[in-house]
């Protein structure tokens, strides 16, 4: 047994401590050194109590959090995965329960419920010291030279899965202009946080003309990063482009059900919504019988998506490798601020400026 610094809390009930853990490395393929993690709005609701389902490993009065991260390999044997000692590593977040889907490589997508998350629900996370895992569960990063910007593969990964939704159900009609391209079509992000930048910047990739909405300006931090990136941004609460409507694609990461309607009631026929924030403390939004009308004789598609499997890890680290260099280093600055993992008050106070901030563990 040995020991390593950890930043715990107590799920569902909330907390956050740095401490010295006890653990025993001696029955994983590889060893694992975390250099950067990534907060998310995830790790602060279950710091801050607000999200029951979460809940601290079986033995265990704790939970290690954190599910975003990128590591560096310390010591690996022998293993069917390529994973060598010195690889810049992602490790995944979901471990498969016994449901069809979690024995097919595809947890993100349990049918059942019993699986576990790492920092999450049931299983320690990667914000610690050293830890421990299964070569089947890691992602390697080919070109380490992207440098930091790969621990944003795992909020990234989400986006994936969500566009292969959009793949699927997009092909119930003739989705596409008589071009055959998205070049005419209009996607709005709601949301201005790291994952609705990042759903922006995919947007773009498929040619859709892409606006990001919010009832607030952007800080400075935010408006550089839409200037060089070539984001278009709007304040709905000031102005409206797109008030005449014909909106195709709705990608919501607020949470809100009175925004998310809002922007529902301007979609065009054939539109797809995807829904990806979650807040359970949002206001209730009433919802009447004109609603349903409009999706019905619309066609509209409501779905939901969370979480990716394997090849979603896969694509996000093919996306960062291209967007860097696409971009001219625009990438780097949704790094908004490394700290420390002392600097525990980061979970309760989250700056103003932020996109996303990460702890150095290095």
């Amino acid at each position: 047994m040995v020991f390593y610094r950890g930043i715990t809390t107590n799920a569902p009930s909330g907390g956050v401590n740095l401490e010295k853990l006890e653990f025993n490395l001696d029955n994983f393929e590889v060893k694992l050194k975390p250099l950067l993690t990534g907060i998310c709005g995830t790790d602060r609701g279950i710091v801050n109590g607000a999200l029951p389902f979460a809940y601290n490993p079986d033995g265990y009065s704790r939970l290690v959090i954190g599910h975003e991260s990128l590591c560096v390999v310390e010591d690996a044997r022998d293993n069917d995965f390529g994973i060598r000692n010195g690889d810049y590593v992602v490790p995944m977040v979901r471990r498969p329960g016994k449901c069809i889907n979690c024995l097919a490589g595809r947890s993100d997508n349990c049918s059942d419920g019993d699986k576990h998350e790492a920092g999450i629900t049931g299983l320690h996370g990667f914000m610690r010291e050293e830890f421990g895992d299964s070569a089947q569960y890691l992602v390697k990063v080919p070109d380490p030279s992207i440098g930091d910007v790969a621990v944003l593969t795992e909020p990234l990964k989400n986006v994936c899965k969500a566009f292969e939704m959009f793949d699927v159900v997009s092909r119930k009609s003739i989705y596409t202009d008589e071009a055959g391209s998205y070049h005419k079509k209009k996607s709005l992000i709601v949301g201005t946080g790291s994952e609705a930048f990042l759903y922006a910047l995919k947007s773009m990739d498929y040619g859709f003309g892409t606006y990001v909405t919010n009832r607030h300006d952007l800080d400075e931090t935010k408006n550089e990063l839409m200037g060089r990136t070539g984001i278009n941004f709007y304040n709905y609460n000031k102005e409206d482009p797109l008030k005449g409507g014909g909106l195709d694609l709705v990608i919501d990461t607020s949470g809100d059900p009175g925004t998310i309607f809002r922007f529902m009631r301007r979609m065009n026929q054939n539109g797809i919504l995807i829904l990806f924030g979650t807040n359970g403390k949002a206001q209730a939004a009433q919802v009447d019988g004109m609603d349903i009308d409009y999706i019905i004789e619309r066609n509209i598609t409501i779905l939901g998506s969370v979480d990716g499997s394997r090849i979603h890890y896969e694509k996000a680290i093919q996306d960062i490798t291209r967007w860097k260099h696409q971009y001219h280093g625009a990438l780097e600055t949704m790094i908004t601020e490394k700290v420390t993992p002392e600097h525990t008050e980061i979970f309760t106070k989250k700056p103003s400026d932020e996109i996303k901030t990460v702890i150095d563990w290095s």
